[in-house]
């Protein structure tokens, strides 16, 4: 209850009790000789009267008055409900999920007149809830809370309302390590009290409150409304969820009639490239041997230098051309699992071969190609050409972040980084690896779209078709039955964990 209410009602019910009391003993020592003139020996029954009538009309007074009082009281408390439940009402028209969050804790911070508002989403691929907005950026807290987290948990049981003032009041009277870590938490995230949000048995959401502005405690009544909030917003945020995806799959479906050419094309263009590969490779062969045959006794150091360079050129081109005729074969067969083309492979040998592609497209002078791969790292079970394929376009894409950033920012220092690491998975029989540099990142905005075919987010269109990402993906996930996941930070760096089979 707010103090006032009943610092109000205990003065309401002391000053009315008072008169009805005191009244008709004051009416009795002060008027009694006028009431013994008017009605003799008789005169205690006018006192008597008034006080059974004062003692009937008493109480209904005390609820005119009290009711008054709390109107007057609660005015303010009682019109940010109304704006708050109008809120509730009409969440669920709107179907973008950002401005859907942000339009929340607007409401919530403006209406309430509260210091801090923060809502956390939960991720089922990372198993957390993930910090989506928050008001009053200033004040810091934590981006994310595990599902294992005492306070999480302890919405497993009981799905009301946590109220920092609460739990601290339990502490004191049950001193336990629960409690200590739920209140730390709270500490963290600048928290006074915290909403739930189910969906159905789910918990979708949670909702973070900080302190009134006012000072004041929030009240049993605050708590109903957030509720009926909390219970409108995870409907309109699982609308807004369907929405979004809804579009994202109808956009991948207009895109797919583009693939579907391509699919048409890729023999023809097959043909095509294998062509131009064995005339390379026949040339190239034709040339090396033409060095072999010549006579070079009598050449300079200089000129004996240049062949032995132009002939390891060329041996690296016809090494190339027959990768090169691997990737055609590999994309051919692309929608289809190739049992046979799978083989035990050591992850090393496959970055080392991707590295002596790549150094023909990227300067590698200038970044750092960090690797940690233990020597005994378990061999992955996967297609040799495709990994090949992904790791080269993942240093490719790193690469072109790096210099990206370099030239945007043009940071005194900075030097450009992509590290390539490797550990048993924590899932049976798989290796965790990771791919991660220090270019330019990704804008927010744009993170949900990474993995859709054609969305490139490179700046020069002609850099990028949009395809590498989206071809990575189906290689790990459709051919190896690997995983992946992405995270970026704008300005940063990118960070990939790519989960291979070993078996």
């Amino acid at each position: 209850m707010d103090i006032r209410i009943g610092i109000t009602r205990t003065t309401i019910f002391a000053v009315l009790y008072s008169l009805v009391l005191g009244l008709p003993f004051a009416i009795a020592g002060f008027l009694k000789k006028e009431l013994l003139s008017l009605l003799g020996n008789a005169w205690w029954i006018a006192p008597l009267s008034l006080m059974a009538l004062l003692a009937i009309i008493g109480p209904f007074l005390y609820i005119y008055i009290e009711r008054l009082a709390e109107e007057s009281l609660l005015k303010e408390q009682r019109r940010y409900h109304d704006t708050l439940k109008h809120a509730a009402s009409g969440m669920t028209r709107i179907r973008n999920l950002k401005r859907l969050l942000e339009l929340i804790t607007h409401i919530v911070t403006k209406t309430v007149k509260i210091s801090y508002a923060a809502i956390y989403l939960y991720d089922s691929d990372k198993n957390e809830y993930i910090l989506q907005v928050n008001r009053n950026k200033e004040k810091r807290t934590i981006l994310r809370l595990s599902a294992d987290n005492p306070l999480i948990l302890r919405f497993s049981n009981d799905r009301s309302p946590i109220l920092l003032r609460e739990i601290k009041h339990k502490h004191e009277q049950v001193n336990k390590e629960e409690l200590v870590k739920i209140i730390e938490t709270m500490d963290q995230l600048c928290a006074s009290v915290i909403i739930p949000s189910y969906l159905g048995d789910r918990l979708s959401a949670v909702f973070i409150l900080g302190d009134k502005v006012s000072g004041q405690d929030y009240t049993q009544d605050d708590l109903s409304v957030f509720e009926v909030l909390a219970s409108q917003a995870a409907l309109a945020i699982e609308n807004a969820r369907f929405y979004e995806e809804a579009k994202e799959m109808q956009e991948q479906i207009v895109q797919a009639e583009k693939m579907s050419t391509i699919g048409t094309m890729a023999d023809g263009l097959s043909h095509q490239i294998n062509n131009r590969f064995y005339a390379l490779s026949l040339i190239a062969g034709d040339t090396i041997d033409s060095i072999k045959n010549t006579d070079t006794t009598n050449c300079s150091e200089d000129i004996k230098t240049m062949l032995k360079s132009i002939n390891y050129a060329l041996e690296r081109i016809q090494a190339n051309v027959i990768q090169g005729g691997e990737v055609v074969r590999g994309l051919l067969k692309y929608s289809r699992k190739d049992d046979a083309s799978f083989a035990p492979i050591e992850l090393d040998s496959v970055i080392e071969n991707t590295i002596a592609m790549v150094q023909y497209k990227i300067r590698l002078s200038e970044v750092d190609i960090i690797r940690d791969i233990p020597s005994d790292a378990p061999k992955i079970k996967g297609n040799s050409t495709q990994l090949q394929e992904v790791f080269f376009n993942f240093i490719d894409n790193a690469y072109d972040a790096i210099m990206e950033r370099k030239s945007t920012f043009n940071e005194k220092g900075f030097r450009g980084k992509i590290g390539i690491s490797a550990k048993p998975a924590q899932i049976p029989g798989y290796l965790e690896i990771v791919v991660e540099d220090n270019g330019i990142g990704v804008k927010e905005t744009d993170i949900k779209k990474i993995f859709t075919p054609f969305f490139s987010t490179k700046l020069v269109s002609h850099k990028g078709t949009g395809l590498g990402l989206y071809v990575i993906k189906r290689i790990i996930t459709e051919s190896h039955n690997g995983k992946i996941t992405f995270e970026s930070k704008y300005k940063s760096g990118t960070r990939f964990v790519v989960w291979l089979p070993t078996k």
